[in-house]
Parts: C-alpha cells; structure tokens; sequence
C-alpha cells in the first residue's frame, strides 16, 4: 500500500480551525495514524514522537520524511536539518516505545513503497 493521508473528518464548530490541525496517515498495515499538524519551522519540542515532515503544493501534501524525535529532543538537534518541510505532522499516541516503533515502522514501509513506485 503506498502511504495515505486523510484531514480529519469531525464537523468542528464553526469559526474553529481545528479540522486543519489533525491529518491521518495510513501506514502499509492500512492502519491510520492521527497527527497533529504544526508549521515547518514551529514544531515544538516532542521527545520520542513520530514525524512526517510534509511538502505542500496547494492542497497536495507529500511526504519527504518519515523518523522518530531523539528522546532527548530539545527542538534544536538535527532530526529535520535539511529536509525541506512546510510542516511537521506529529503522532503522539503511541502507549510506549514498543508500539511507538510498531507505527513508525508501518508508515516507513508505505512511504519506502510509495517511492519504489514513483522511481
């Protein structure tokens, strides 16, 4: 399966923006995978998160990486340096490091095939 992603589908209430903060990616398993959305130059310190630093052309978003924060990630180290990203979307469910690695090994494998398919 190449890698997917969705927006979020709850109505929200009007004036909230918040149907644009949330994305789903779906990983080879065909699982999804809710990410909150933050500016490429604005993510915030998240130790141990899963990323997708994403490219946008107009509504099209693609991705250019898939990896997992530094537990000792303060913002400032080289997990991004780079990777031309106009945002970060960022998984945080993940129970603990064993099902942190389960997800980030299901979306790799749709994004390494998804590139095999674009070559």
């Amino acid at each position: 399966m190449l890698i997917q992603g969705s927006p979020i589908s709850i109505n929200f209430p009007l004036g909230s923006n918040d149907n644009e903060r949330f994305w789903y990616w779906r990983g080879a398993s065909g699982k999804k995978y809710i990410h909150s959305i933050y500016p490429g130059n604005a993510c915030p310190p998240l130790p141990g998160a899963i990323y997708v630093a994403i490219r946008r052309i107009g509504h099209l978003r693609t991705v250019v990486a898939i990896g997992r924060f530094s537990p000792f990630w303060d913002g400032a180290s080289s997990e991004l340096a780079g990777v031309d990203a106009d945002e970060i979307h960022v998984h945080l469910l993940a129970r603990d490091n064993a099902a942190a690695n389960a997800v980030l090994n299901d979306l790799q494998a749709a994004f390494v095939e998804t590139r095999q398919n674009v070559s």
